[in-house]
C-alpha cells in the first residue's frame, strides 16, 4: 500500500517528508492560518521552506467544509505567474511566493520561507517606509492585472478565458452574503445590504478581466526589512527590502477593483487604527498611476464604472469584517459599520463628490480626479 500520513499534525508531515528521504531537521507548526496547515521546515543545509496543506475542512473549525482542490489553483497560480509577471515587470522588490513542489494527491504544497512578519505586523515598525511599501504594491498589483487579462486558469489542458477557480469565486462573495445581517444588527436597511448583494455582490461570478489575487491583504504580504540575510546558493548575503505575495488559493478571474479595494480597506484600517503612516493613500495612487500609463498598450481603460465597483467593495468590506475582527470596541465598529454604508450609499447613488470627500478616497491624487471625471 502506499504510504499516507496524517498532514494536519507535526507528526504526520515529519512521518510523510522521512517517506520521501527529505533531509530535514525541524518541523514547526505556524499560526496564523485560518483555512490550512502550515509549517516551516528547515533543511539540513539549514534552509527553510514553508509547506502548506489543505484538508477537506477549514484549520480554524473542522465542521466547515471546503473543497481542497483549493491548492491546485494556488500551485498552478505559482508556477505560471512569474514568468507572466517578468515580461512586464522585471525591476520590483515585490514578488509570488517562489514555487518548490506540489504534491495534487495530498494538497501539499511547498514554497519558499518569505519571513516571519507580515505587512500587518510590520506597519508600526518605524524602520520600515510604509508610503513607499504601498507604493510598490500598487505598482505590483497593476502589473498583475494589467499582464494577465489572457491568462487563463484552467487546470485541464484545454486553455479557455472562461474557466476559473469556483472555490474562490464563491468563497468571495462571503461578505456580500453577510451584509444584510450586519446592516440589520447595527440599526441599518437590511434591505439595502440584499440590494447590494444581489446588484454587485453577482457580479462576482461573471467578472472576467484579469488574474485576481482573490486576498490581497497586508496580512499575506511577507516582509523582509533592508539588511535581513537569506541564503543565496551556500551563501548568506544581505538582502534589500523583499515583499513575498502569499496565499493565492482565492487566486480567480474577476474585476481588478476586488484586489484594490480590499487591500484598501485593510491600509485604511492600519492607517486609521495603528498611526496613520499613509499606506491607503501611497497604494491607491500608485496603483492608479500605473494603469493609467499602461493604457496607451491597450489595457482597460479605468473609469468611473471601475471607481464605483471599487467603491462598492471597500464598503463592504470596511462595513462587515469588522464585526467580526476586531480593531476597535463596540461603539467604533458601529462608526465603521456607519462608514462602510456612507460609501456604499454614494457608489449607488453615483455621488461622486461625496465618494472623492469619502474616507476611501482622502488624500489621494495623482490620476485618481481624472478617473471620476470618465464615463
Amino acid at each position: 500500500m502506499p504510504f499516507t500520513a496524517n498532514l494536519t499534525t507535526e507528526e504526520g508531515l515529519r512521518a510523510h517528508l522521512t517517506s520521501l528521504s527529505v533531509d530535514y531537521s525541524n518541523v514547526t507548526s505556524l499560526t496564523g492560518g485560518n483555512a490550512n496547515f502550515l509549517y516551516r521546515v528547515t533543511l539540513e543545509d539549514e534552509k527553510t521552506v514553508i509547506y502548506k496543506h489543505a484538508a477537506p475542512w477549514l484549520h480554524f473549525d473542522p465542521s466547515f467544509n471546503l473543497d481542497p482542490s483549493r491548492m491546485d489553483y494556488e500551485s498552478q497560480a505559482l508556477q505560471m505567474l512569474p514568468l507572466v509577471l517578468s515580461k512586464h515587470m522585471s525591476q520590483t522588490n515585490v514578488r509570488p511566493a517562489a514555487w518548490c513542489s506540489y504534491n495534487e494527491k495530498e494538497k501539499l504544497l511547498c514554497i519558499e520561507d518569505g519571513g516571519s512578519r507580515n505587512l500587518k505586523s510590520a506597519y508600526t515598525d518605524p524602520k520600515l517606509d510604509i508610503p513607499s511599501t504601498g507604493e510598490d504594491l500598487g505598482n505590483w498589483l497593476a502589473a498583475l492585472h494589467t499582464c494577465t487579462t489572457q491568462t487563463p486558469l484552467s487546470l485541464s489542458d484545454e486553455i479557455s478565458l472562461e474557466a476559473n477557480n469556483p472555490i474562490a469565486v464563491g468563497a468571495y462573495r462571503y461578505s456580500y452574503d453577510g451584509l444584510q445581517s450586519v446592516l440589520a444588527q447595527f440599526s441599518h436597511s437590511a434591505a439595502f445590504g440584499a440590494q447590494i448583494n444581489e446588484t454587485f455582490g453577482s457580479l462576482l461570478a461573471s467578472d472576467n478581466e484579469c488574474i485576481c489575487h482573490g486576498d490581497f491583504w497586508p496580512g499575506n504580504v511577507l516582509v523582509r526589512s533592508p539588511g535581513a540575510h537569506t541564503q543565496d546558493e551556500d551563501t548568506a548575503v544581505a538582502v534589500g527590502l523583499k515583499l513575498t505575495i502569499v496565499d493565492w488559493e482565492m487566486v480567480r478571474r474577476g474585476t481588478s477593483a476586488t484586489d484594490v479595494a480590499q487591500f484598501a480597506a485593510e491600509a485604511f484600517l492600519l492607517d486609521t487604527f495603528h498611526g496613520g503612516r499613509g499606506l491607503r493613500a501611497a497604494f491607491l495612487n500608485s496603483y492608479a498611476c500605473a494603469r493609467r500609463g499602461d493604457e496607451e498598450d491597450g489595457d482597460v481603460v479605468l473609469g468611473r464604472g471601475w471607481v464605483k465597483r471599487v467603491a462598492v467593495h471597500w464598503g463592504v468590506h470596511v462595513a462587515f469584517w469588522p464585526t467580526s475582527v476586531v480593531w476597535t470596541d463596540r461603539e467604533g465598529t458601529r462608526g465603521l459599520v456607519e462608514l462602510g454604508v456612507g460609501v456604499l450609499r454614494a457608489a449607488v447613488e453615483e455621488d461622486w463628490q461625496l465618494l472623492r470627500n469619502s474616507e476611501l478616497f482622502r488624500g489621494v491624487g495623482g490620476v485618481w480626479p481624472e478617473l471620476f471625471d470618465r464615463a
